[in-house]
């Protein structure tokens, strides 16, 4: 049974994670991705007007630390509706059933699509062989890294452009898998205190298979570790509809257990 306390730091590490990958934009992405991100309240409100796409447009983590309220919830839909965005998501923790309900008052409905967060403790991930070379990532490496994540989630130029500035920055560590010299899978981790969270992780199609993405969360769980973070924490979606769902069997092979599911509220 997940407690209250680790939902609170699960969802506070991803917010804060999240708000900062938005922050490290530069200025001409920003400007042609049409991005945006604020806080609201122990919540966030983030926005990609480029996508119209859930993951990127979103009001999330709010309700966890304390009640929802309807104020913030209504001022998140008018800058969704401001920005043109009707690919929205808000997504409801457990602990915040407040918010459910103010969704559901305004005419939102509960997605069939869900997220499953996992966590994780300090002990030592499990090893995986791979026949690529697994290292972090320089500097001088960031535009390959970037061009990785990008291709593997199928985006355009300008998202490898907007994460290869994760690369050096403060609390992120960034990883990839090369093979022959070429970044063909890549991810990050994003430390702060005791926390840590995982994410922005993709494999380019055509090198599927190999074992890159285990072999990259292992090296992040131990640069967590490595940092002092006792708590760590990942997401994907919970498989349906006969979907193999490689990403939710490989988190739990790294040592990840499921601590609970999360909702989408939309309007249709």
């Amino acid at each position: 049974m997940t407690t209250r306390d680790t939902v609170v730091k699960i969802e506070a590490i991803e917010r804060d994670a999240w708000l900062d990958m938005y922050d490290a934009a530069p200025a001409a992405v920003r400007g042609r991705l049409g991005l945006a991100q604020r806080r609201a309240d122990d919540g966030a409100l983030l926005i990609c007007r480029a996508f119209d796409h859930p993951q990127f447009d979103r009001l999330a983590h709010l309700g966890v630390a304390e009640p929802a309220r309807g104020e913030t919830l209504d001022a998140a839909l008018a800058d969704f509706v401001a920005a043109g965005i009707g690919s929205f998501v808000v997504q409801v923790a457990p602990g915040a059933e407040t918010l459910g309900q103010l969704c559901t008052a305004r005419g939102l409905v509960v997605h069939s699509h869900r997220w499953a967060k996992f966590v994780r403790d300090a002990a030592p991930p499990p090893r995986f062989s791979t026949s690529l070379a697994v290292r972090e990532v320089r500097p001088d490496g960031a535009r390959a890294f970037g061009a990785a994540i990008a291709a593997g989630f199928n985006l355009p130029a300008e998202f490898g452009e907007w994460v290869a500035a994760l690369c050096g920055r403060p609390r992120w560590h960034c990883f990839a898998a090369y093979a022959g010299g070429t970044a063909v899978a890549a991810g990050s981790v994003y430390i702060d205190g005791a926390c840590a969270w995982l994410g922005i992780g993709a494999t380019i199609p055509a090198q599927r298979g190999l074992r890159a993405h285990l072999a990259l969360l292992a090296v992040r769980i131990e640069a967590a570790i490595a940092a002092g973070c006792t708590l760590l924490t990942t997401e994907t979606g919970i498989p349906h509809g006969g979907d193999v769902g490689p990403s939710f069997i490989n988190i739990q092979r790294a040592g990840f257990a499921a601590a609970y599911a999360r909702s989408s509220y939309y309007r249709p």
